[in-house]
């Protein structure tokens, strides 16, 4: 009865630790110290594609794509006792491979001699995929970083040649104007008697174009100098930034009358000296476009969507021919003639690229003889 008892203990010894074999996902092989297998799963059996019993007796390394890796990894194991995540690719009989780790130590008997080696192999093949995908990306984001690089290496490069390129324009270009303009002063004070009427017609008409000239080289400086000024972004406020602005319109003794509708103006974060000149700009043209207006009205106002805080001016002058839109915002480009309205077309242009310095937008709307709407967007702020 006894000796029943004993083997039935044994029995359900070996049920319960086949049990534990079965149920894993990995797979798991039992070595002999001759390197032939013993036992597998059927997890192994699934790997491999071969039932339990073609697979037991054969040896463990015929089962690698490397087989000299496999002998090396297990002689590691029977010379120190264990082996910890030691890849090799397992290969299933159709030819097909899959990428694994192995775990493996050796076991022994009761008196301590080593009897074999269990090993287990997870499959690396979803970590493998997530390796590669991640490597894509890593080299695609080095790529960007390097082209991000070699552009700003070409945007310094530009904004060096830019920055003496203002020095010639500011040196260089209005020497000879101010030169021009000396000279025409002198003839003007010495020689003006002696000159016919046609003669003083032309000295104005040089003396205007000069004047003209310089008037688009500072233009032009003003554009430069915009697009590479450090921003200091703070909130501001835009009530106090536009009553400065038409306060001395306001108590000047002007030929046409201005009436300003000033709504409440919702404060937004940007560089301040750069929204004020934003501001001056528009202020600046609004007045000059309804000049010829008996009475001019400006309204400048505000509102609000989800994103942005759009800020607006509208005038009651000549307006323009939306049409011709698309040059508003253009480098020196006029809709009306200089006889009529002075500038050099160059405010609009420092406007646009201001805001879009601060991630915003400028559009404008407008009808030849009842005046202009032009309009600013800035995101709001991100709180959170």
């Amino acid at each position: 009865m006894g000796k029943n008892n004993g083997k039935k203990k044994v029995n359900k010894e070996w049920n319960y630790n086949r049990n534990l074999i079965e149920t894993s996902i990995d797979s798991q092989i039992a070595i002999g110290i001759d390197g032939i297998i013993t036992d597998v799963n059927s997890a192994t059996e699934k790997v491999i594609g071969l039932p339990r019993e073609n697979i037991i007796g054969t040896y463990f390394s015929e089962y690698f794509t490397d087989p000299n890796m496999a002998r090396i990894g297990l002689e590691q194991v029977f010379d120190i006792g264990k082996i910890i995540d030691y890849e090799l690719y397992l290969k299933n009989i159709n030819g097909s491979s899959i990428p694994v780790l192995y775990n493996a130590s050796v076991y022994k008997d009761k008196t301590g001699q080593i009897m074999g080696v269990l090993a287990i192999a997870r499959d690396i093949s979803a970590i493998k995929k997530r390796a590669a995908k991640l490597d894509i990306a890593n080299k695609e984001l080095l790529y960007q970083r390097n082209e991000i690089e070699a552009i700003n290496n070409q945007l310094e490069y530009v904004n060096k040649e830019l920055k003496s390129f203002s020095y010639s324009i500011s040196h260089d270009l209005k020497a000879p104007l101010r030169h021009i303009k000396g000279f025409i002063s002198l003839l003007v004070k010495k020689y003006m008697n002696l000159l016919p009427e046609e003669g003083h017609r032309y000295l104005d008409n040089i003396s205007l174009s000069a004047t003209n000239m310089e008037e688009l080289i500072d233009g032009l400086l003003q554009f430069s100098r915009t697009g590479r000024l450090k921003m200091n972004k703070e909130l501001c406020n835009m009530n106090e930034i536009v009553d400065a602005l038409i306060q001395p319109n306001r108590e000047q003794d002007q030929e046409h009358k201005i009436e300003f509708y000033i709504n409440p103006l919702l404060p937004a974060f940007g560089d301040y000296k750069m929204i004020k000149l934003v501001w001056s700009n528009l202020i600046e043209n609004a007045i000059k476009f309804s000049n010829k207006k008996e009475l001019a009205k400006i309204t400048i106002g505000a509102e609000e969507n989800a994103t942005e805080i759009i800020y607006y001016i509208k005038d009651n002058g000549a307006g323009y021919d939306m049409n011709y839109a698309a040059k508003l915002f253009a480098v020196f480009q006029r809709l009306h003639s200089k006889e009529d309205y002075d500038g050099t077309g160059i405010g609009l242009t420092i406007v646009n690229k201001i805001i879009e310095r601060h991630g915003g937008r400028v559009w404008a709307e407008g009808k030849v003889g009842e005046g202009a709407t032009f309009y600013f967007a800035l995101m709001k702020r991100n709180e959170g």
